[in-house]
């Protein structure tokens, strides 16, 4: 069996950290037993990808692990609604993960997975039918494995950026894009956030310049016109 830290949604979970007040273990539990109770969801997923339209919340979190096995489209709450409804069709999805607030945005899609109460409970819309699934109260999961191993080389999310020639350009990310990035890149991601405050970066050493800096590439990323 592949080691289950390669995935990224688990290797977060595997990490021990908390968004906001929850544990990512219990998020990313929540997740999983949500896809296991669906079967509406299951089903929506095995012919095609999931969305996330929720902003980055606990709720998110719940939705990429609830997506385990299929790419999750990241949707930009600020695009139209017209531009959202033709990337859901351009990435073949067939389940969005959302809250109310934002639902109507999709119109009358046929799977709505609705996390307004998540990581607790989820409400699944499809098929004529609203069925709420329980997702427990979970705080953690029995998680083993290598914590540096690289992460699977298979999509895990996608998104859309504006191409050059004033369309859209899909953008793929795996699992081990994904976490070498999230490992080699965490430090500046901070520091930038700090600076970018008007604050001060205190390190505490000087920075030398390694060769090693450059081992991390766009291997993991594919475009797509």
């Amino acid at each position: 069996m592949s080691n289950p830290l390669a995935l990224f949604p688990l290797a977060l979970a595997a990490a021990g950290g908390c968004v906001d007040a929850f544990q990512t273990q219990q998020l990313v539990a929540a997740g999983l037993t949500l896809k296991q109770r669906s079967v509406a969801l299951v089903r929506a997923l095995a012919m095609g990808r999931s969305a996330l339209l929720l902003p980055l919340s606990p709720a998110f979190f719940v939705g990429l692990a609830a997506s385990d096995g299929s790419g999750a489209l990241v949707i930009d709450a600020a695009r139209s609604d017209d531009e959202i409804s033709w990337q859901l069709a351009d990435a073949n999805v067939r389940a969005v993960f959302t809250m109310s607030a934002l639902a109507g945005r999709l119109g009358a899609f046929p799977t709505i997975v609705l996390l307004d109460e998540a990581p607790f409970k989820a409400r699944v819309l499809g098929a004529g039918r609203t069925v709420d699934v329980d997702l427990g109260s979970h705080h953690g999961l029995a998680l083993e494995g290598d914590q540096t191993v690289a992460g699977r080389d298979e999509e895990c999310v996608l998104f859309y950026e504006r191409a050059d020639d004033g369309g859209s350009r899909r953008i793929t990310l795996t699992h081990r894009a994904l976490l070498a990035w999230a490992r080699t890149e965490a430090a500046l991601i901070r520091a930038a956030a700090v600076l970018l405050s008007g604050a001060r970066v205190e390190t505490g050493a000087r920075a030398e310049a390694t060769s090693e800096y450059t081992a991390t590439d766009h291997h993991g990323i594919t475009h797509s016109n």
